[in-house]
């Protein structure tokens, strides 16, 4: 995660961009008030990815008494819900393509966890508020509107009380970056010391607020749950690692927490315990050298995978990239050993973001761009591998947010550069920190028609083990900020089919299995916020 600071004024992006995966399920309200009654019963169950294909058979839950009216920016429309045994989900519609960490005012989910209207307090008109959850927390703004992160709020006598950790309820939401509609969790166990626990069924209304006003809400709607709850949120369950699908080529990408990886004896042990054949690492700390990452790779839990070759970036400044394989035929892409931005960007986008971030301008222009690039045989097919870490935080427009815009090109363009060095199309792996916490735009730069064949890249959507999510960040410590996904992989599909994948952290393993493997439950946590992002290929 790329440094930043926090802006005093809004700014618009240049590009905003569309995509008809974030498009809801059609819904009419002839089935409204049938939908509202249901129990979810025999619903597909729901993956936390933003794409909303596992919510088309899942009953609308409640909408807007008159949708065609209310159709205004950042009005509420529609919200779906079903659950299991750990969760409540629910998929909200429409916030005005914000993401669900930065609106401009707060999505308040109002909760009445025992459906008693009697106990609890009430918070915009709603009696009987028991715990609410914030979305785009308003107790630190940005550009003075702007909310941010997560929050847990608890409920007194005049209504919505303190702020507390998102992560005690273990709430998480998607998509991360803008979008016009979101899905999120809710843990039914209710915080570690039992308050906020959700009962058999519940009363729950969706409010947005700007500057503590109203602006949209949806009715409050009841929820009866279809399936038991269980006394605690659930207990790490992991005691394998998937091993690599024969004859498949296995990379792992990682955004290593620069001050943490100058010590990098745990780096080791955990990249070692994938197995992989190919390593890309971003946010590696601005004095690395080639003789200190030479003495990493010979540590013996990596040695003992194979001697290991690597790409050490020209430019990043105090948050490098690295791509390290132990396959045979790994060089340097040469359009890409100093990535830089184009002549006179940087001085065209000073023009556009507030006073407050030409600091951060000044850093880019003396660093540049956090990639580079290395060529490796996959199957046979030389492919390029393209580690990157795109600027944080910020918000859609933000000035973060058309830094992290501009970055993209500026690497699309060496990627064209290095492709046409070649003579010939080449497949492309493109993975790393794009902090897609803004537009969508940045990740669009990336894979649109790129593909050897001229169609996009995929994105690789790797599961976290043991839950079903694309989570691939996390830090309690930061509780501000709830879980989210980072860090993404893009890979020519035309060339390579996708055999596995998966997110690793090891708070998933139990600690018995983590022992086993030389690791402790915690090793992750304790060394990057980041999570590994493991993608297996095999040529087509």
């Amino acid at each position: 995660m790329r440094s930043s600071v926090l802006l005093v004024t809004a700014a618009t992006v240049a590009t905003s961009v569309s995509c008809a995966s974030l498009l809801p399920p059609a819904t009419t309200a002839a089935t409204t008030a049938a939908a509202r009654s249901a129990t979810s019963a025999g619903v597909a169950p729901i993956v936390l990815d933003g794409k909303f294909d596992d919510w088309t058979t899942t009953p609308l839950w409640v909408e807007a008494p008159s949708p065609s009216a209310t159709r205004t920016a950042r009005s509420l429309q529609r919200a779906w819900v079903t659950d299991d045994s750990a969760w409540w989900y629910l998929s909200v519609e429409n916030l005005d393509s914000a993401s669900a960490s930065a609106m401009p005012g707060t999505l308040h989910l109002l909760v009445d966890a025992d459906g008693d209207r009697a106990t609890g307090s009430t918070v915009f008109a709603m009696p009987g508020v028991d715990f609410a959850v914030d979305l785009s927390r308003t107790d630190k703004v940005q550009a003075g509107v702007y909310g941010t992160g997560a929050a847990l709020r608890t409920v007194g006598a005049t209504g919505l009380a303190g702020y507390q950790s998102a992560y005690d309820l273990n709430v998480v939401a998607m998509p991360t970056w803008s979008s016009p509609r979101l899905e999120m969790r809710v843990s039914r166990a209710g915080t570690p010391s039992g308050t906020t626990r959700l009962g058999t069924h519940l009363r729950a209304q969706l409010v947005f607020a700007e500057a503590g006003r109203v602006t949209s809400a949806l009715p409050v709607a009841s929820y009866a749950f279809r399936s038991a709850p269980v006394a605690a949120p659930p207990a790490p369950t992991v005691t394998a690692i998937p091993s690599v699908p024969p004859g498949s080529t296995r990379i792992a990408h990682w955004n290593v927490a620069e001050g943490s990886f100058r010590t990098p004896a745990r780096h080791a042990k955990l990249l070692a315990a994938v197995t992989p054949d190919v390593i890309m690492l971003d946010e590696v700390y601005s004095t690395i050298s080639d003789s200190s990452l030479t003495a990493f790779f010979a540590l013996p839990e990596l040695a003992a995978l194979g001697r290991w070759q690597f790409v050490l970036a020209g430019t990043g400044g105090r948050q490098k990239t690295v791509v390290a394989t132990r396959l045979n035929g790994l060089r340097a892409a040469e359009s890409m050993r100093r990535v830089e931005y184009p002549a006179g960007a940087l001085d065209s986008l000073r023009q556009l973001v507030p006073q407050a971030f030409t600091t951060v301008l000044d850093s880019e222009a003396a660093s540049q761009l956090s990639s580079t690039g290395a060529w490796i045989p996959i199957d046979g097919v030389e492919t390029l591998f393209v580690p990157l870490d795109l600027q944080s935080a910020g918000f859609h427009g933000s000035a973060q947010d058309q830094l992290r815009v501009l970055q993209s090109r500026a690497i699309r363009a060496h990627v064209l550069q290095e492709q046409s060095r070649r003579g010939t199309r080449a497949p492309l792996f493109i993975a790393g920190d794009f902090n897609a916490v803004g537009s969508y735009a940045p990740l669009h730069e990336l894979l649109h028609t790129l593909d050897v064949d001229g169609s996009d890249l995929a994105i690789a959507d790797a599961m976290r083990l043991g839950e079903r999510s694309v989570v691939t960040w996390a830090d309690p410590r930061a509780a501000q900020f709830a879980p989210g996904r980072l860090d993404f992989t893009l890979f020519s599909d035309a060339v390579f089919q996708r055999t596995g994948g998966f997110v690793f952290t090891t708070i998933d393993l139990t600690p018995a299995f983590a022992t086993s493997r030389g690791l402790s439950w915690d090793m992750s946590p304790t060394t990057s916020d980041h999570m590994i992002v493991v993608t297996d290929l095999k040529r087509r």
